[in-house]
């Protein structure tokens, strides 16, 4: 077991950890601020213990701090008042387990740690134990719904992966109710037209109407699992993602920030999908939603920029071979006949120029099939990747 100890008091640091080092693995800090770095840096912790006279930050501020750095951990207070008003605040608002009245006996710290680590691994099994049937019940509804509307089945498969890693790449702190959200938000299509959900495969783009009817899915995924217990933050994320970002009076009267990051994270890769599966090149997707204003968060949208990589940044265009111009970016190799025999004429990632469009136009019915198509690149705004370098 693991234990944080939080006080200014150097001797005391010194005889706990000589006292517990045999049974317990302690990390000390003198004051709330290096006691707030240990918790981000050296966590987690079965339990937290600090002095509540420290100058600075005293102990109830860190343990407040404490509390949403690592709610699951154990917090005791050590204090030397017998005020009433800081054990109220102690056990109201920082959500103490026990307080110790200084100076303590070895006897008494050594009780105090042994109701905390068993408090902790209570909370620890209820955790794993909500956890396990949650995840059933997310799964069991999400293959349902599934079920129940084949046509959206691969759905949920094809968003997770890209959710999860902007999820990550957004330090997302409720990475677990944004995944559950992105599993469950299949739900709320079985209750739109199949007209709409045709056009929705199609990868249309609604306006008017049809988009203020496709945006009830959001209503009706968080209206059906409203009142499943310790799905509350799960509920708000399924209610709100179909919210604009810079839209300063909603339904849910949020916005901006102050929407939760699941359902931010989710209206981009849900609006990116049905963009990409409507067989837009990714980076072309990836323009249609900047250029969107004010209905993504730029950070969300910056996040799934770099998840994509270069896929976000260019598309891939069929052009004849006598359609290749300077300027162009081969997406593939091109190869011809020469003497009867298969030549690789350009590499792919070659940038075309005068001399060899010169060639390839004067030699093109002796070399290549014209009637076939080649690859080429092109950044997102429909220029070629070389035009855009050399503007």
């Amino acid at each position: 077991m693991k234990v944080l100890l939080v006080d200014d008091d150097i001797a005391f640091l010194n005889l706990f950890q000589s006292m517990a080092r045999k049974k317990l693995e302690v990390v000390t800090a003198e004051n709330g601020e290096l006691g707030v770095r240990a918790l981000r840096e050296k966590g987690p912790f079965a339990v937290v213990i600090s002095d509540y006279r420290m100058p600075g930050m005293d102990g109830l501020e860190f343990l407040k701090k404490s509390l949403s750095i690592a709610p699951e951990t154990v917090r005791v207070l050590l204090s030397g008042q017998a005020d009433l008003s800081v054990a109220l605040e102690a056990v109201n608002d920082c959500k103490v387990f026990k307080i110790l009245v200084k100076p303590c006996s070895k006897k008494e710290l050594a009780s105090a740690l042994k109701e905390s680590f068993e408090q902790y691994r209570l909370i620890s099994a209820e955790r794993e134990l909500m956890s396990n049937t949650l995840n059933s019940i997310v799964h069991m509804v999400g293959d349902v719904a599934s079920l129940l509307r084949p046509d959206i089945y691969d759905r949920t498969s094809r968003i997770m992966p890209l959710v999860r890693s902007v999820a990550l790449q957004m330090k997302d702190p409720d990475i677990w109710a944004t995944e559950a959200a992105t599993s469950l938000s299949v739900l709320g299509f079985i209750f739109l037209p199949d007209e709409l959900i045709e056009q929705m495969g199609k990868g249309k783009i609604f306006t008017g109407s049809n988009h203020r009817q496709f945006s009830l899915h959001a209503k009706y995924s968080s209206r059906l699992i409203k009142r499943v217990p310790r799905l509350e933050k799960v509920t708000d994320i399924l209610a709100m993602q179909e919210e604009d970002y810079s839209t300063e009076v909603t339904e849910n009267g949020l916005a901006g920030d102050a929407l939760p990051l699941g359902a931010r994270i989710l209206r981009v890769v849900s609006d990116y999908d049905r963009l990409v599966t409507g067989d837009r090149a990714k980076g072309e997707a990836v323009s249609i939603l900047k250029k969107r204003q004010g209905r993504y968060d730029p950070k969300v949208l910056g996040a799934l920029d770099k998840v994509l990589g270069d896929d976000a940044k260019f598309f891939i265009r069929e052009v004849y071979p006598l359609g290749l111009e300077a300027g162009m970016v081969l997406a593939q190799d091109v190869y011809g006949f020469m003497a009867d025999k298969k030549v690789k004429l350009i590499a792919k990632g070659q940038t075309l120029n005068e001399t060899t469009i010169d060639y390839l136009h004067k030699n093109a019915e002796s070399m290549l099939d014209i009637t076939k198509k080649v690859l080429v690149r092109e950044s997102a705004d429909g220029r070629s990747s070389y035009s855009e370098s050399t503007e």
